[in-house]
């Protein structure tokens, strides 16, 4: 268990569930956890609401938590139990208005739709090239330099970003390590973007490990099995590693 922020009253504090690691008890891999545990974060920084952040193993889940819920993010306030993701950030929003997250930005929402079904389809052999990823990519690329803004919808962060990073990161670091596939350093909008949120502290703060993202990746049937040596290297017995760097542009 996390804690954050300063003791406020119990009213004030919410308890966030999000996946464990591979061990069961680190922060584990998951972008729409990281979503959510980042917009907590966000707006625990006026001080307030405060948060615990606890790791829950779904292949052996604490019977407490079954009594809660059968998936990830949940996110709990008194005696409120949320699991839908939209709900979530709904609820957030609407008891703890400050930061204003909320978007509006119709053509940002929509070019942002996509390209995560696409990286899935890739990264799971359903597609074999990565012409769908790619194209998707370039579109948000597109957007993001025609937008000339520090994020998506403008100057100041929002539910929006905290929903497209996470998933940026793990296409970033699971398509090196399972496919071999790096966004184009073409790509200016895209690493520009990426490199704002390595400077941001909540992004890196709610960021799970490089080794994290891949074994989330490599466990699933359809991905393609990991080297011996990409095993060693991705291994989460190894310190931690945050790839949050971006190419010269």
């Amino acid at each position: 268990m996390e804690s954050n922020g300063e003791s406020c009253a119990p009213l004030n504090h919410l308890e966030l569930y999000v996946k464990a690691g591979e061990n069961t008890k680190n922060y584990g891999a998951c972008p729409f956890c990281q979503m959510v545990y980042m917009i907590l974060d966000l707006k625990a920084r006026d001080g307030d609401l405060s948060y615990d952040v606890i790791t829950i193993s779904m292949s052996r889940p604490p019977q407490e938590f079954k009594k809660l819920a059968n998936r990830l993010p949940v996110l709990k306030h008194g005696d409120e139990i949320l699991t839908d993701n939209d709900e979530i950030v709904q609820y957030l929003d609407r008891n703890f208005p400050h930061p204003d997250l909320r978007y509006d930005n119709v053509k940002a929402n929509a070019v942002c739709l996509n390209f995560f079904s696409k990286f899935s389809f890739y990264i799971k052999q359903v597609k074999n090239s990565p012409e769908g990823l790619l194209k998707e990519l370039q579109a948000l690329n597109d957007f993001l330099e025609s937008a000339g803004t520090t994020y998506l919808c403008g100057e100041t962060i929002s539910n929006l970003d905290c929903l497209v990073l996470p998933k940026l990161q793990h296409i970033r670091v699971a398509c090196k390590a399972l496919k071999e596939f790096d966004i184009p350093t073409s790509m200016k909008g895209i690493w520009r973007y990426l490199g704002r949120a390595y400077t941001s502290t909540t992004f890196r703060k709610t960021c799970p490990s490089d080794q994290e993202i891949v074994w989330h990746w490599s466990q699933k049937a359809e991905t393609p099995h990991l080297t011996e040596e990409k095993m060693r290297q991705y291994s989460t017995d190894t310190e931690p590693r945050f790839s949050v760097s971006v190419p010269e542009l």
